[in-house]
């Protein structure tokens, strides 16, 4: 909780610019002066004043509004909503959505909201670490063995992740030295330099992808210099 105290954060008071959030288009207009007062903060904080009451509908197009606005800052953005009146925290707890948002902690007159992970980060939670790393390369390369083009995908058993300069070499388990490869492929390069192996694949008349590999290679060199140049 102290990080959300010291964060930057948006004041956005609806007591002093809204009188109510009883209507539909109350709602509205509180969710547009919110959208027109933010600048990009991580924390938006929502005081609710003077404010008796107030219906579930209105009140909940103010949060997904919010929601719509920390987009951007994924699961680092948060929301407070302040100054609560029993009957408001009380509606509020009643309309938020778990599609939307999750509470992550309570208070008398405070709540704290986590908006809701996306279906791809709900994915991601699911993966072990290696098989988030191939959903990634596989985004990013295809989902195809670099070597051979054989489909794969994070699913798939025989997918592997294949280090392009080898940790033998000192090569890191980063994305930038890292591409998807079956493990058939994996096996018989062993610990071979990844250009004598690309040659190697080319000269047998697999069906390497070789833009995945040359520009594989290229970061991996990049993503090695730069480090060497971290640890001087």
């Amino acid at each position: 909780m102290a990080g959300l105290e010291t964060a930057a954060t948006l004041r956005f008071e609806p007591a002093v610019r809204v009188r109510r959030l009883s209507r539909a288009e109350e709602g509205d207009h509180a969710a547009l002066a919110l959208s027109a007062s933010y600048r990009g903060e991580r924390v938006i904080s929502i005081g609710f004043g003077d404010l008796e009451s107030v219906r579930q509908g209105p009140a909940a197009r103010v949060v997904r509004e919010a929601c719509w606005l920390l987009k951007p800052w994924g699961r680092e953005g948060r929301i407070e909503l302040r100054a609560l009146r029993r009957p408001v925290r009380r509606a509020l707890l009643e309309c938020l959505d778990d599609d939307d948002v999750t509470l992550v902690a309570a208070a008398r007159r405070k709540l704290v909201l986590l908006p809701a992970p996306s279906e791809r980060e709900k994915l991601e939670s699911k993966l072990t670490p290696t098989r988030r790393k191939m959903l990634r390369l596989g985004e990013r390369d295809g989902e195809r063995c670099v070597w051979c083009s054989t489909p794969i995908s994070y699913r798939s058993i025989h997918a592997t992740l294949d280090h392009i300069r080898c940790r033998s070499h000192g090569g890191a388990d980063a994305l930038d030295n890292l591409v998807l490869s079956c493990a058939s492929c994996n096996h018989r390069r062993a610990n071979a330099p990844a250009s004598s192996w690309f040659e190697d694949c080319l000269t047998a008349g697999q069906d390497v992808d070789v833009d995945a590999v040359l520009r594989a290679i290229a970061r991996s060199h990049s993503h090695h210099g730069n480090a060497l140049r971290r640890a001087a």
